[in-house]
């Protein structure tokens, strides 16, 4: 997640800052990706988390005069996007705890549905939504400290920098994370633990009667994700501690749209 970061060097930065619209564009293409994961994660509406995005990229586009360098540009830059999805979070985002959003797949499994390869992209659909509201269940610091380790994959100390507060606080919030998300995932996902109640098939059914899937209208991150049996493969054959990230990562990180464009015309119409 985090390669396109390293192409934030310093010239490029520099450059930017003077006012050249091709070195802004390309910090915009780095910074996409990585600024909407936190943003999807954070927020879990992809709407939501578009328009945050963009808030977020313009505040970094607009401030690179305000760049020091007393850290790495991509450091300043996280910082300034989290500060604004957090903020976007408590304006927007409702919370959900672990015991609403058990029972909540729990109710209206089919036992006798089957796993369809037709179904696919839906199936793809319903696990992102699911991983999303997994987050949900955390609060706001551990939230985003699990999203900076394990979904961007920043290290201890990069994180820490990013939140602005010391490592071993980074990590202790992060660990907590990672035990309440691998207890609740243990206990009800069979993507991660076959013997867990909840199958993605069974809870299909549902999901299209209450319209949080539609067969007409698949979702982009579905359409870019990992097909649920190669997830399902792919798990069993990491080490245990790796498990939980790469499936609520699930290859929807992969894909963001295209800010460029937007931003040229929101930019445009901003007053000198």
């Amino acid at each position: 997640m985090t390669d396109e970061l390293t192409d934030l060097t310093p010239d490029l930065v520099e450059r930017a800052a003077g006012g050249d619209t091709h070195a802004v564009e390309r910090i915009v293409r780095a910074l996409q990706r990585p600024v909407y994961a936190v943003a999807l994660r954070m927020l879990h509406s992809p709407r939501d988390a578009e328009d945050a995005t963009q808030e977020a990229l313009i505040r970094i586009v607009t401030r690179l005069a305000q760049y020091r360098g007393e850290a790495r540009f991509s450091t300043w830059a996280l910082r300034i996007a989290v500060h604004r999805v957090v903020d976007y979070r408590r304006e927007r985002a409702p919370r959900l705890s672990f015991e609403q959003f058990s029972d909540d797949l729990q109710t209206g499994l089919d036992p006798q549905a089957d796993e369809r390869p037709e179904d696919e992209v839906l199936l793809k659909q319903l696990r992102h939504i699911c991983s999303r509201a997994m987050l949900q269940c955390l609060d706001t610091d551990h939230r985003i400290a699990f999203v900076l380790g394990e979904i961007l994959e920043l290290n201890g100390t990069e994180a820490a920098e990013v939140l602005e507060i010391e490592p071993a606080a980074f990590r202790k919030r992060l660990s907590r994370a990672r035990r309440a998300l691998e207890a609740f995932v243990q206990a009800n996902c069979s993507v991660a633990q076959p013997d867990a109640p909840c199958a993605c098939h069974r809870r299909l059914p549902r999901a299209l009667a209450l319209g949080r899937v539609q067969r007409d209208q698949p979702d982009a991150h579905a359409v870019a994700g990992e097909p649920l049996r190669e997830l399902r493969r792919r798990l069993h054959t990491l080490p245990s501690a790796q498990r939980l990230g790469a499936l609520l990562r699930d290859g929807a990180e992969h894909y963001a749209p295209n800010f460029g464009d937007r931003l040229r015309a929101v930019l445009s119409r901003r007053p000198d």
